[in-house]
């Protein structure tokens, strides 16, 4: 019984059944684009993040190409591993921060290495002494191997290590 004194019929609001309220909450579309941009926002924050976390990954191991190519010019003189490290070190500079010699690479810091390798014509893969003649009183071959490692922590990205290097040969 209702507070009139009449007797419950199944009638809801208005004359209407429940089921018919229930239909009627399913169509009402108040608050639904609010909603929706309530769900999505936040795919597309982190989605935006990692664009732009991958932008500085790729930005930053272009930088590590661009120092390497600029101590490849000078190896190609054939100056020394010492020159070509300063050319290196002097290059990094102007980008990032740079290890010292003896450390490896950081969060923070690049890692530059240079070596001058020399091989025989018939097996370039073995190194040898650059005073060795070989086959054929051919001359060594010489090559500079210029390396930079530098390991990315970002925003969304995990840590991992980015490393490049550019081999030279001068002779």
């Amino acid at each position: 019984m209702d507070d009139r004194g009449r007797a419950f019929s199944g009638v809801g609001h208005k004359g209407r059944s429940f089921f018919g309220l229930l239909r009627d909450v399913g169509r009402q579309t108040d608050g639904v684009s609010a909603t929706e941009f309530a769900l999505l926002a936040p795919l597309l924050i982190f989605g935006l993040l990692a664009m732009a976390d991958l932008g500085l990954a790729v930005s930053e191991r272009m930088t590590i190409g661009h120092i390497l190519r600029a101590g490849a010019q000078s190896a190609t003189e054939d100056v020394g591993p010492a020159l070509v490290d300063t050319v290196l070190r002097a290059t990094a500079a102007k980008n990032m921060i740079v290890a010292a010699i003896t450390t490896a690479g950081t969060d923070t810091a690049l890692a530059l290495s240079v070596r001058r390798v020399c091989a025989c014509a018939a097996q370039p893969a073995v190194e040898v002494a650059c005073s060795t003649t070989c086959a054929q009183n051919a001359p060594t071959q010489v090559y500079y191997k210029l390396t930079g490692t530098k390991t990315y922590a970002g925003l969304i990205l995990p840590r991992f290590t980015q490393s490049k290097t550019l081999e030279v040969q001068v002779r």
